[in-house]
């Protein structure tokens, strides 16, 4: 009985261990306005622009409101926003553009490698 247990137990780990690899990371989520308004900090930025940090508050409150959905991905997103948004003040406009380029990467949906079916 002790084998069966075991070798059931390893049975399943082997089978959840497909989806480990997506954990945290966005898979069927929709970072379409998020993205579309990071596209906007980085014009912003690119032009030195003084709208910048309205644009930047904008986007951390959609990215706290979606957060709120249990998102997992925004937990990484939301600290490159404001770290953008802080450089930008010091006047360090390539490093926030670096750093919403890096959110925009965390952002991307990824693959899974088992999707569940037979």
């Amino acid at each position: 009985m002790n084998v069966f247990k075991l070798m059931m137990a390893f049975f399943l780990t082997f089978l959840l261990s497909g989806n480990a690899q997506a954990a945290g990371n966005p898979v069927s989520e929709d970072f379409s306005l998020l993205l579309s308004l990071c596209d906007n900090m980085i014009e912003l930025a690119s032009r030195q622009d003084k709208g910048f940090p309205e644009v930047a508050d904008a986007t951390l409150k959609l990215a706290e409101a979606q957060r709120r959905n249990s998102s997992m991905a925004l937990d990484r997103v939301r600290p490159k926003l404001r770290s953008a948004k802080k450089s930008f003040k010091m006047g360090n406009y390539e490093a926030s553009i670096k750093f919403i380029e890096e959110a925009k990467l965390l952002m991307k949906p990824t693959t899974v490698s088992w999707d569940g079916g037979s």
